[in-house]
């Protein structure tokens, strides 16, 4: 598989692909509001099958604004022009961090308020032109900052960021590169202070730090990430020892725990990335002038968790499926990059179907080749459906027993087919005839059959409940299949009643916790076979009785059993004709041939569970209330659901197994 596509983590967040679009300035705001251009909204949102979008650099306070039709942070109409950009990426699946970019001497009086002159630690003035309304302009001199005034350009990051939560980001990202404010305060050829932010090195660092304080109290670290591209020398910045500095820097990031370090890839000679990387203990980003082959050997040989990229994503609002494809890519054309208008902007063509929906499908019955992670189609929601963007799923037996080949003779499946039968997501579309749920609702449920391994699944909405407040897309997303066999199970095929004796086999399991605190609280006699490591975790759950399968011959130890629940199958199965009473019956969701084996006199029944909401609602009222436990055992990636499956198969913790989206 390719890497590239495969899940990482940065910071709270699973991206669904290591794919990153970079920060990239694309001046379409209104030049005088700095509010967000309406075609922002369609810009982003047809990016939105990155990994993660960072934003286009975003001023953070009216002082830093440093190019003409830039957008800004600090306003609440551009707080509100934002909202439907994270809407439109979010929709999608996808997450967006907006990047922080004040660019202190890098700016004009022209961009600036009232006039004002550009600030800077030291009163330098850069080399070079800035473009403004008029058209380019030799830089100005600028204003050195008095020491009592940086405490509010750091207020103004704060505040930044908070309206960056408001406005629906998952995460801000500090700009601390390209010869802006932040990269000023730590090169030594900007800083000539001779206060606490000048002079050593760790005066000139403290400028960062102190932001980085400051957003991450607003935001938590592992919703900031850092820009860095040591050696750079945009806009006149230049540093006497610069791998020193940013050796120094990054050692200083650890205490912060930050969502990513970004480190762009420059013309120096050192190699910043091998160097950097062994000191900074979180996701590493890695960009600047990548292919998707150099971007997969990064990933391959562990020099990256993510990688980004800039004009590609510009030009190729579908990067990941040409990727995937070895489809030709479109060209960026760099005489649009700044230009006002939707040219060069929301009109590169796109392939034809190709949007991204990653499905977990079986391709044969068992080998080392048998699930494959696709693109397939998007969904479209049928009367009655709705479109739910999967963020977990609970790993069932029958994945690994298709997988296996052992039911394909009971459902023969035209292959390639998309496993899971259990989710938990978000509502992004409501078909025509649904009633009770709208977009953004997360919502959990069982599939009603295969296909809950992938990005977006069209789902009968009558499948469906909420999911509480209180309870995470994980928990949510161990119970509708679980719960509702159990419920079914015991008290529908097996007429469970107060006062019976209830054996439950593979006691321990998704299916088997919840039908231990079913019966015992219908008031029955539980007994349940595990492994004995599981036993305390049983009787918690309310088992009156814990035969340990691998030590002891449960046959020999229990008889007048009036259920049997039949969960594994094999040799638990053919043991339990011997303990049951007569007129009881064996439940099995483990065999689907019982019914061929049940001894004369006998009942046994193979069990399939159906979808019920208001089943699964009752259910998920006493989960919530605390009446009833949930236990997640393993919670995996997409990457690692085949391991996990295999683990699912040969034995795992108690409770049930989730794949996160």
């Amino acid at each position: 598989m390719n890497p590239l596509f495969s899940n990482t983590r940065i910071g709270r967040y699973t991206l669904r692909n290591r794919l990153v679009m970079a920060p990239m300035t694309r001046s379409r705001a209104d030049g005088t509001t700095g509010v967000p251009s309406p075609m922002a909204v369609d810009y982003y949102g047809q990016r939105a099958n990155a990994g993660l979008i960072i934003t286009e650099g975003t001023y953070p306070a009216p002082m830093g604004k440093g190019y003409v039709r830039t957008p800004g942070i600090h306003a609440e109409a551009q707080i509100e022009a934002w909202k439907p950009v994270t809407d439109a990426v979010h929709a999608k699946g996808g997450l967006i961090f907006l990047q922080l970019m004040h660019t202190g001497r890098i700016s004009h009086p022209s961009l600036l308020p009232d006039g004002a002159t550009p600030v800077a630690p030291s009163a330098i003035r850069p080399a070079g032109t800035v473009f403004t309304v008029t058209g380019p302009q030799e830089f100005v001199q600028p204003r050195a900052l008095e020491t009592d005034e940086i405490a509010d350009i750091v207020l103004g990051y704060r505040l930044a960021t908070r309206n960056a939560l408001v406005a629906g980001f998952d995460g801000v990202e500090l700009h601390a590169a390209s010869g802006y404010l932040p990269e000023q305060f730590l090169s030594s050829g900007t800083n000539q202070r001779t206060d606490l932010y000048g002079g050593s090195l760790a005066n000139r660092a403290r400028f960062i730090l102190e932001v980085l304080t400051a957003m991450t109290q607003e935001a938590g670290s592992d919703r900031v990430g850092i820009k860095i591209a040591p050696e750079m020398g945009f806009n006149d910045v230049t540093d006497a020892t610069p791998q020193e500095t940013y050796r120094y820097l990054v050692q200083q990031l650890a205490a912060f725990k930050l969502a990513y370090l970004h480190v762009v890839k420059t013309k120096s000679a050192f190699d910043y990335r091998t160097s950097l990387r062994p000191l900074f203990d979180g996701p590493f980003l890695a960009g600047g002038g990548l292919t998707s082959e150099s971007a997969q050997t990064l990933i391959e040989q562990d020099n990256a968790d993510a990688t980004v990229f800039g004009s590609l994503y510009l030009a190729n609002p579908d990067l990941p499926q040409r990727f995937l494809g070895h489809a030709p890519l479109n060209a960026p054309d760099r005489d649009t990059f700044y230009s006002p208008g939707g040219n060069g902007y929301i009109d590169y063509p796109a392939l034809a179907g190709s949007s991204m929906n990653r499905a977990l499908r079986i391709h044969a019955y068992g080998g080392p080749d048998a699930l494959k992670i696709d693109n397939i189609a998007m969904p479209t929601a049928a009367s009655g459906q709705v479109i739910v963007r999967v963020k977990a799923a609970g790993i069932n037996g029958l994945d690994w027993k298709i997988r296996d080949g052992w039911l394909q003779n009971d459902f023969p499946l035209p292959l390639p087919a998309t496993l899971g039968v259990e989710l938990a997501g978000e509502v992004i579309e409501v078909g025509q005839d649904v009633s009770g749920f709208a977009v953004g609702d997360r919502v959990m449920g069982p599939v009603g059959g295969l296909g809950a391994y992938a990005d977006f699944v069209a789902i009968a909405s009558n499948t469906l409940v909420k999911i509480p407040v209180g309870l995470t897309d994980e928990r949510a997303a161990a119970i509708p299949v679980g719960a509702l066999t159990a419920w079914q199970a015991l008290f529908e095929a097996g007429e469970l009643k107060r006062g019976q004796t209830v054996l439950i086999h593979g006691a321990a399991g998704g299916v088997g916790s919840f039908a231990v605190q079913f019966a015992r609280r219908a008031g029955a006699h539980v007994i349940a076979t595990a492994q004995g490591i599981n036993a305390g975790y049983l009787r918690g759950l309310g088992a009156d009785e814990v035969i340990d399968y691998r030590t002891s011959s449960f046959w020999e130890q229990t008889k007048d059993v009036d259920l049997v629940l039949d969960l594994v199958g094999g040799a638990a199965l053919a043991n339990s004709w011997q303990v049951i009473t007569d007129g009881g019956r064996i439940v099995s969701t483990a065999a689907p041939d019982i019914a061929a084996h049940t001894p004369a006199g006998k009942r046994g029944v193979w069990f399939q569970m159906r979808p019920d909401a208001a089943q699964l609602a009752e259910i998920v009222g006493l989960v919530d209330q605390g009446a009833v436990k949930v236990e997640v055992s393993e919670v995996a990636g997409l990457s690692d659901a085949t391991a996990a499956i295999e683990r699912n198969k040969t034995g795992h913790g108690p409770g049930k197994a989730v794949i996160l989206f």
